[in-house]
């Protein structure tokens, strides 16, 4: 409006000009003379205005201005609307077309003028078009009531093309800040970006040259910024490209094709060294759809791709020696059990154990023993061809695959280099040690179809080789090794037992000899293979132990044994035994408090049984636990009592209800005159310590007559029962008939027992 407002007031000047000379010669001189005064008045005020806003370079008008500049607009509009007023009424018809002709041109032009500025527009065009209206009422001519609906309709529709005019300008201003905005946001965006990653933008033309690039991008490739804008994009980079890296040719076949593209790497030579680039870009189009160049995003990813390659080194490669590792030599050995299947020759596993290592380990520390580790992974490497393959299995394991093997001797021949070389001492922080290997070798496919069964094998050749006197070379044969290869079997099968609900707690009674009564039991877990068959105790639960797999094994036995106790055997006290690993475990104590909660087991109805090795190894710890133990309302007995190191200081410290004698010393207690001694002092001990005992393993009524004669608490053994569900318990002890004392040894009948099930345990 302002641009616009110089030329509106030049042309109401004009305008004056003519009426006045035109109304010269019809107007009364004072009349006119007032009049033309005013209108121009309005012109310089309206030109005055425009100058001082102009020159005051507002960037923004506040509503003041908008209502100063609608009150100008409605007195410039009623001194020209008076015009008409004062000389259209009875004037001669020429006079009257040119008063016609200028009211309607003032009244559009101003109008169109005014559109900015709505407010302005819209009173300068309605008193414009009032004023004429009322000429027209006092000329009275014949035609004055159609003219005057015609100056309504224009006055109208000039209204609603106003208000349109502005809308349409308002919305292309709000475009045009809103895109304003944007810009500026992008702009900070970028710069941003920029500033806070490793990526850089970039732009190239059709020819491929650099359109304004940064002084990030002139970095990156090692060029002044001045040289840039000369610089093709991928002439530059393949001349940076590392040499035998196909990264360059893949970016060329990316922008041949003309489609965008993402994350194409390319390796290239800097000052810093090699490092990898990520390309991304996208096609530019001109305003013909016509390809004019590309702009992208190029990222430095050398961190991400040596992050990558070394999870990927980790994946397959240990750590410490540089060795493969585990999964490197199944996947070796996978494809050596492949290609001899199809063409016949030998491959060969060997599997090496180191000498005296836990004691290195524990004498001189951990950081000694890698150091050993290490320099056996070194001589590994020297000793063996370059076809073979190196791997460290864990801890002081390794692995040897050799393939294309002709003659079984020159793998003999490599595994006793192995250990001539390992014999070696090793230096190490100012140490000398001593150490050897014991090798386990295994053909294939000789001695194995699959991976397991390789390693099987070659393990087992390894066992035997270390139970023969170690620093020995073993070869696998089938009949090597069955108690080891039972022993792997077992522990395989161990770790699913549990989960396919093959174990099972039976209950074998414990009777007190005094009353003869059924007082308690004490839960045995039984292990039905269904291929293997029943599995002795002895056999799993050392087992279960060495993998750590004792602890869910003891939790399960113990959540069945206080599920019973609420269950059938409500009266008894259940005696489960707990290895020294379970009792030792931070959590112990709150997990059993746990289950007797949850299974509401009373005060005294559970006792803990324990071996005399929890004592042996951490005495503090052991006499910790055992108390919170007992403040949980449950017993506590000594296990196998006399077979370890027994010691009376440890019986006073620790707070035992009951000693188990046991079994041997009752095997032997009707032959042997220092198992009577023996029982007999066990006994007289614990009747000094106030202590209940409990005799295991008896299986005559001469023993239980020895025992009862000497003071004995209890007995258990198959003179009273063999093992039994819980049910079954349950049922015996519905029937038994208690005595009132014991029989005297002459009167005691060949066989005394409760009716008995044979379960075969």
């Amino acid at each position: 409006m302002l641009a616009t407002t110089p030329w509106t007031m030049l042309a109401s000047a004009i305008n004056l000009g003519l009426c006045a000379w035109v109304l010269s010669g019809h107007a009364q001189t004072v009349t006119l003379i007032v009049w033309a005064l005013a209108v121009l008045a309005m012109t310089v005020a309206g030109w005055v205005g425009c100058l001082r806003i102009q020159q005051s370079h507002l960037l923004a008008v506040g509503p003041g201005t908008v209502r100063a500049a609608t009150v100008h607009a409605l007195l410039l509009g009623a001194v020209w609307g008076a015009m008409p007023m004062l000389w259209f009424p009875h004037a001669e018809s020429g006079l009257q077309m040119l008063i016609a002709v200028l009211v309607t041109g003032l009244t559009c032009a101003g109008a169109l003028a005014l559109t900015m500025v709505p407010p302005a527009a819209l009173t300068y065009t309605f008193i414009m078009a009032g004023l004429s209206i009322g000429a027209l009422v006092r000329d009275g001519g014949p035609y004055t009531g159609v003219i005057q609906v015609l100056m309504v309709l224009y006055a109208i529709v000039l209204a609603v093309v106003v208000l349109a005019v502005s809308r349409l300008f308002t919305q292309r201003l709000y475009s045009e800040r809103d895109a304003s905005r944007q810009s500026e946001l992008v702009g900070l965006l970028l710069r941003d970006f920029e500033e806070s990653t490793a990526d850089v933008l970039w732009e190239v033309d059709r020819q491929g040259r650099f359109v304004q690039p940064s002084e990030r991008l002139a970095t990156l490739f090692e060029r002044p910024l001045r040289s840039m804008a000369q610089l093709q994009f991928l002439p530059a980079l393949l001349s940076m490209q590392v040499e035998g890296s196909r990264g360059g040719g893949r970016l060329k076949a990316a922008l041949d094709a003309g489609d965008a593209f993402r994350d194409q790497v390319v390796r290239v030579t800097t000052a810093q060294g090699p490092r990898w680039w990520s390309i991304t870009a996208k096609p530019l189009l001109d305003e013909q759809g016509l390809p004019r160049g590309w702009r992208g995003v190029l990222s430095d990813v050398t961190s991400e791709r040596q992050s990558n390659q070394h999870l990927a080194f980790l994946a397959h490669f240990d750590s410490l020696t540089g060795l493969a590792n585990r999964v490197s030599v199944r996947n070796r050995l996978a494809k050596a059990v492949e290609k001899k299947a199809q063409d016949g020759r030998f491959s060969a596993l060997l599997c090496l154990d180191l000498d005296n290592f836990k004691m290195i380990n524990d004498s001189h520390g951990h950081s000694v023993g890698d150091a050993v580790l290490q320099e056996v992974g070194r001589r590994l490497r020297k000793q063996s061809r370059k076809s073979s393959l190196c791997g460290r299995l864990g801890g002081d394991e390794f692995a040897v695959v050799v393939d294309d093997i002709e003659d079984r001797q020159e793998v003999l021949t490599l595994a006793d280099r192995l250990v001539v070389s390992m014999r070696a001492p090793c230096a190490t922080g100012g140490l000398t040690l001593n150490t050897g290997v014991s090798v386990g070798v295994a053909f294939l496919p000789e001695h194995a179809n699959t991976v397991d069964e390789a390693l099987v094998a070659a393990d087992l050749a390894l066992y035997e080789a270390k139970a023969a006197g170690r620093g020995r070379v073993v070869v696998f044969s089938p009949e090597l090794g069955k108690s080891q290869k039972r022993r792997l079997t077992l522990e395989r099968e161990l770790r699913e037992a549990l989960l396919r609900d093959q174990f099972e707690v039976l209950y074998q009674p414990q009777v007190d000899i005094q009353s003869w009564r059924i007082v308690g039991a004490e839960a045995l877990l039984r292990w039905h293979h269904p291929e293997l068959g029943a599995v002795s105790p002895v056999e799993f639960i050392p087992l279960a132990e060495d993998s750590g797999l004792i602890n869910n094994m003891g939790a399960w036995v113990l959540d069945r044994a206080c599920a019973d106790i609420r269950g059938p055997l409500a009266g008894l006290r259940v005696a489960v035994n707990c290895s020294a690993i379970q009792l030792q475990r931070p959590r112990f104590v709150d997990e059993l408090d746990h289950l007797m909660r949850t299974h509401g087991v009373p005060h005294g109805a559970l006792e803990i049984e324990v071996t005399e090795s929890l004592l042996m190894e951490n005495l503090s710890t052991a006499l910790e636990n055992l108390n919170a133990i007992k403040e949980l309302g449950v017993r506590v007995a000594l296990d196998d009592f006399g077979t370890g190191y027994s010691s009376l200081a440890y019986l006073r410290r620790f707070p035992f209800d009951k000693l188990k004698i046991d079994r041997a010393f009752i095997r032997e207690l009707m032959t042997t005159s220092d198992a009577r001694h023996i029982v007999r002092t066990i006994l007289s001990l614990a009747k000094i310590l106030k202590m209940d005992t409990l005799a295991e393993g008896v299986e005559e009524p001469a023993q239980l007559e020895v025992l009862a004669r000497h003071g004995c608490s209890g007995i258990q053994g198959f003179l009273v029962a063999r093992p039994m569900t819980a049910n079954e318990l349950a049922a015996m002890v519905r029937g038994w008939v208690p005595m009132r004392h014991v029989v005297g040894l002459d009167e005691l009948p060949e066989s005394f027992s409760a009716p008995l099930t044979d379960r075969g345990h």
